[in-house]
C-alpha cells in the first residue's frame, strides 16, 4: 500500500503584497495630509485685498503695498475680516488694524474712502509699533493655533 504524500506547504510570502502597499500609500498620504492642513494658513487676507481693492503703488511705506477703496474704512476692515478672519482687530485714531498670524493690514482714512497698507507680520510690527506696543501686539508674529482645551486659561 503505498501512502500517498501531501505536497509540502507553499512558503511564506516574505515580500510584501499589494495590500500592504496599499495601507502604507493610505497611511502616508494621510499623514502629509494631516501635516499640510496643519501648516495652512486659511486666514490670509492677501487675496482678498489684491482682489478687491485698486492697487497704488505710489503710496506704499514702511515695506507694505498701498491699496485704495471708496469705501470707509470701518467698512472696509469688516470686508477684510470677513473674508479672511483676522486675529485680533483694533482701532486708533480713524485707523483700523487687522492682525494675522502673518501679516499686519492697516486701514486708514484717504481722499474720502480708504487707504489699505498689507504689511508682513514684521514689517507691519516696525511700522506702527508705537500703537501696538499699547495693545501688548508681540513683535513675533501669532501662533496659527488659537489654543484651548483642557486647563487652558487657568
Amino acid at each position: 500500500m503505498s501512502n500517498p504524500q501531501q505536497p509540502p506547504p507553499p512558503p511564506a510570502s516574505r515580500g510584501l503584497n499589494w495590500k500592504h502597499w496599499t495601507a502604507i500609500i493610505v497611511v502616508l498620504v494621510l499623514c502629509c495630509g494631516g501635516v499640510f492642513l496643519m501648516n495652512t494658513n486659511f486666514s490670509n487676507p492677501t487675496d482678498t485685498i489684491r482682489d478687491h481693492y485698486t492697487r497704488a503703488a505710489n503710496l506704499d511705506e514702511g515695506g507694505g503695498k498701498a491699496y485704495t477703496s471708496p469705501s470707509s474704512p470701518s467698512v472696509v476692515a469688516d470686508e477684510i475680516d470677513d473674508d479672511a478672519e483676522a486675529r485680533q482687530e483694533r482701532s486708533s485714531g480713524g485707523t483700523y488694524y487687522l492682525q494675522y498670524s502673518k501679516h499686519i493690514v492697516a486701514v486708514s482714512p484717504y481722499n474720502g474712502g480708504s487707504k489699505i497698507m498689507l504689511h508682513d507680520y514684521r514689517s507691519g510690527y516696525n511700522h506702527y509699533s508705537s500703537v501696538f506696543i499699547l495693545w501688548g501686539w508681540s513683535s513675533s508674529p501669532p501662533s496659527p493655533f488659537r489654543g484651548g482645551g483642557p486647563g487652558s486659561g487657568k
